[in-house]
């Protein structure tokens, strides 16, 4: 059977095939298995509903080219050529991380731009100049239109050829949300030109809001096209009152075009995405309208300039590089404002995920803020605000964090947070790095520091997600089986430790208190530990076995220990209600004598699925409620009285 796949990833050099190149592909197509976790954003879902079905990995000569050229003909041999054109023409001139910052900038490509420089992008606030947007076509238009007004084209003409040029700047861009209501607001306002008819602001953004949802309705639920226009209607609506405001001042010329007009755009589209950052994102950025008036006059200059490269280069390629010389150094001030401004903590606020109610109220207090010369509008704001504040308060005193475990599903190791009422918090391993799950939890949640942290040993499936948290995110005390591990390891003791973090290297019969639970290590003992420190032992072996109870309930958390010894030793005459799988349902350290021994009533596994053991086959049988949090996304556990609920959310 044939299925239509929309993404293969190749493991070598395919260079001979284009875009409408039809293949057939000798691999089975796997669904796409990104982590699932409570309250973020499931990348799995947002692939389907854009017609992904899976990935498959593949080599050259497992592809089969059965048709050329049976794309869009427009595409095939207009767009995509041009696309490819620009992209080799700035890596030949530019290269290195200037060059990954204008193809981010020119064509909204962020493939290729270093992690560093991502996070200083998402920091400063300035992560929407690399969306192809209204500030982008805004520059095409404005220099092509100086062109032709130059060579004296006006009328339908000058029409024709600014629409073209902007239709075809947004395909080679890739025809997004913003590209599309930037590109379909100008063709609105440019067709008020040969038609004599006056156009506004509001007019134009609904009309490309008509044809973006005619296009593709499921834009409306894209955070990208969400927030690409409320910003514009931001500036929309706050423009005219500040131009009112400057007619009764009059101003100097040059303040009033370079730094009032300007200031009140950035901060007007600062203030209007920000309730929508907060649910999206979990964080905003209230002084982005700064970074915004440093970095886009720079931007206004490199996006002509690039351009000017890229045709200059058609002509003569040492012309273009004269050009690029300009231009790589107007990118690395551009480089140096961006990565320095990222730099600043006070540009990022981090509250927590904002619910939809609380985003509709925020925008409703706008419009009457916006409607502040209108007495009704006074009024309705007032009580509004007031019945918020209110709200805010009593649900402040009223609410009690709770008391509840998460086992994460950080598509490799294991990773559990566990919360009690006082708001304390333990995170017993951190999963694996570069998948940013656990830093978007905390970021969710608003959790800024965690109170204690057991490493149960030095894998990196279990340890690596403290690498993708930044320094706001403060660990009190860190608890470890061994200092030794390996380089990686090693260096994050060294950085927490310089970060005030307590390190303290603990095994059998150690306990940690000041939780809502009694929390004791039942592995490894002493020998253990110091045959690992003689290279004697694999790491699994020192693996921190952790007993949590609460109100009765007893919760075995085993790492990666295998050893069946260790563990019935360790909870001899010790009733389990809940056993963290060993070692992700290996078949050593998932002998089913150790389901018949322990008897949990609930059994959880992280980071693999289906198990080798085969535990989803015959815990049933032995009456055992089994999760997997690789088949069932993260899940979270919490006691109504004592009894145990398990839940996505």
């Amino acid at each position: 059977m044939y299925r239509p796949c929309n993404k293969i990833w190749l493991r070598d050099s395919a260079s001979e095939l284009r875009y409408g190149d039809r293949v057939v592909v000798r691999k089975s197509i796997r669904p796409f298995s990104f982590p699932r976790n409570p309250g973020l954003f499931d990348y799995n879902q947002y692939l389907r509903q854009n017609g992904y079905i899976g990935s498959v990995y593949v080599r050259t000569k497992d592809i089969i080219i059965i048709g050329k050229n049976c794309g869009n003909p427009v595409l095939a041999r207009l767009v995509m050529p041009a696309r490819r054109y620009l992209i080799q023409t700035i890596e030949q001139h530019i290269g290195g991380p200037e060059g990954s910052l204008i193809l981010g900038l020119l064509l909204g490509e962020k493939t290729s731009l270093p992690e560093p420089l991502r996070f200083a992008f998402t920091a400063s606030g300035l992560w929407h100049l690399l969306a192809v947007s209204g500030l982008h076509i805004g520059i095409v238009i404005s220099a092509l239109y100086l062109v032709l007004a130059a060579l004296g084209i006006r009328g339908w003409w000058r029409f024709a050829i600014l629409s073209g040029a902007t239709l075809f700047y947004c395909l080679i861009a890739g025809f997004s949300p913003a590209p599309v209501r930037a590109a379909f607001m100008a063709l609105s306002g440019l067709l008020s030109f040969p038609l004599q008819r006056r156009s506004t602001p509001f007019t134009n953004l609904s009309v490309a809001g008509i044809i973006l949802l005619f296009l593709d309705p499921r834009a409306l639920f894209n955070a990208g096209a969400q927030l690409s226009f409320v910003a514009t209607m931001a500036i929309i609506r706050v423009l005219p009152l500040v131009y009112e405001w400057l007619a009764r001042i009059k101003p100097n010329r040059v303040l009033r075009q370079y730094i009032i007009v300007p200031t009140a755009a950035s901060l007007a589209a600062t203030i209007g995405t920000a309730p929508l950052l907060l649910h999206h994102f979990c964080q905003f950025q209230p002084l982005s309208f700064l970074s915004s008036l440093l970095v886009v006059p720079i931007v206004s200059l490199l996006l002509p300039l690039a351009l000017l490269v890229c045709l200059s280069n058609l002509l003569n390629a040492g012309l273009a590089g004269i050009f690029a010389q300009t231009l790589k150094l107007l990118l690395a001030l551009a480089l140096f404002l961006i990565t320095h401004l990222g730099r600043l903590k006070v540009l990022l606020i981090q509250p927590g995920k904002l619910a939809w109610p609380g985003v509709f109220y925020l925008y409703g207090l706008l419009i009457l803020l916006l409607n502040w010369h209108r007495e009704w509008s006074r009024t309705a704001f007032r009580i509004c605000l007031t019945a918020g504040l209110v709200f805010v308060i009593w649900r402040s005193a009223l609410t009690r964090p709770q008391t509840r475990i998460t086992f994460l599903d950080p598509g490799r190791g294991d990773a559990v947070l566990v919360e009690d009422t006082l708001g304390r918090k333990l995170l017993i391993d951190a999963g694996i790095d570069k998948t940013n799950v656990l830093p978007d939890l905390l970021l969710s949640r608003g959790i800024k520091r965690l109170d204690a942290v057991i490493l149960t040993h030095p894998d990196r499936d279990h340890y690596g997600g403290l690498l993708d948290l930044s320094s706001r995110v403060k660990i009190n005390h860190l608890i470890v089986p061994a200092l030794k591990g390996d380089t990686v390891y090693q260096k994050l003791l060294h950085q927490l430790e310089l970060n005030g973090t307590r390190i303290t290297v603990a095994g059998k019969g150690a306990k940690v208190l000041g939780f809502g639970y009694e929390i004791s290590l039942v592995w490894p003992d002493e020998l253990t530990r110091w045959l690992y420190s003689r290279n004697l032992l694999p790491t699994n072996s020192i693996s921190i076995v952790t007993l949590i109870e609460y109100q009765g309930f007893t919760m075995l958390f085993t790492g990666d220990c295998e050893s069946f010894d260790a563990l019935t030793d360790a909870v001899r005459n010790q009733d389990i209600n809940l056993l963290k799988s060993p070692h992700h349902g290996s078949r050593k350290g998932n002998p089913i004598t150790l389901y018949q021994t322990i008897s949990p009533e609930y059994v959880v596994v992280l980071g693999r699925y289906p198990t080798p053991a085969r535990l989803e086959h015959f815990l049933p049988h032995l009456g055992i409620e089994y999760y997997n949090t690789r088949r069932d996304g993260g899940i979270i556990l919490k006691f109504r009285g004592k009894k145990p609920v398990f839940s996505r959310n």
